[in-house]
């Protein structure tokens, strides 16, 4: 997990665990490809509502402890 992405997933956790982006967020794309993070449709087919996932956050809080 890079600083933006640690970045990111923080701001999710503080909004309910979701972040809402264009779909194609090159960053949350790579946390959804690793196992981090869940992609589900958005209000735009250009959107997308990212959630961190159980494994995502263990990382998140290993990375900033």
């Amino acid at each position: 997990m890079d600083v933006i992405q640690v970045s990111l997933v923080k701001h999710a956790l503080k909004n309910g665990n979701r972040f809402y982006a264009e779909a194609n967020n090159k960053e949350w794309n790579d946390l959804v490809n690793k196992g981090y993070a869940t992609k589900h449709r958005g209000w735009e087919d250009s959107m997308a509502y990212f959630r961190v996932t159980a494994e995502g956050e263990k990382i998140f809080f290993s990375v900033v402890s």
